[in-house]
């Protein structure tokens, strides 16, 4: 796959998070690398060159859960600035069969052989969404709030193409 993601010594990426929400839960999924605590997250990943957003997202949720998701809009996005590294992150929303039972997928960067990165998915309230320690914070406490009032679309997505 090859990716290059390394420009005048940044680490720079676009990640698409996503939130599947489904009777008043969203779907997270927990990682454990080595030389880290685990830590919560949406489902989801970097963006591969020539892939559209909502094309990462189905991929992504497919990929982590086995879940099938169609895109429904963008949510939030924001960016993550850290010596060497800077990442656009965009979160979105997907529509998933209400029937459908997620499973634990897993993450294709890792090498065949390794340990797994992803270790559980867990479907977590709304309500208790500041109780979970998912990354980045921003991103949680944001949707904390707007669970209150029903997460909605709020961006709007004008797709890309050539001309």
């Amino acid at each position: 796959m090859g990716k290059e993601r390394n420009f005048s010594g940044i680490d720079f990426g676009i990640r698409v998070g996503v939130v599947a929400e489904r009777d008043g839960e969203i779907l997270l999924v927990r990682h454990e690398k080595p030389g880290r605590e685990s830590y919560w997250v949406l489902p989801g990943g970097r963006l591969e060159p020539g892939e559209t957003i909502p094309e990462c997202a189905v991929r992504e949720v497919a990929e982590e859960t086995g879940l099938e998701a169609e895109f429904s809009g963008v949510l939030y996005v924001s960016e993550f600035l850290r010596e060497g590294r800077h990442t656009v992150d965009i979160t979105v929303r997907v529509n998933v069969d209400r029937n459908s039972e997620a499973r634990l997928g897993s993450d294709p960067e890792v090498a065949p052989g390794e340990e797994p990165t992803l270790k559980e998915l867990r479907w977590v309230e709304l309500a208790k969404l500041r109780e979970i320690e998912l990354l980045p914070t921003w991103i949680r406490d944001r949707l904390a709030g707007d669970a209150e009032s029903g997460i909605t679309t709020r961006g709007i997505y004008l797709g890309g193409g050539g001309n």
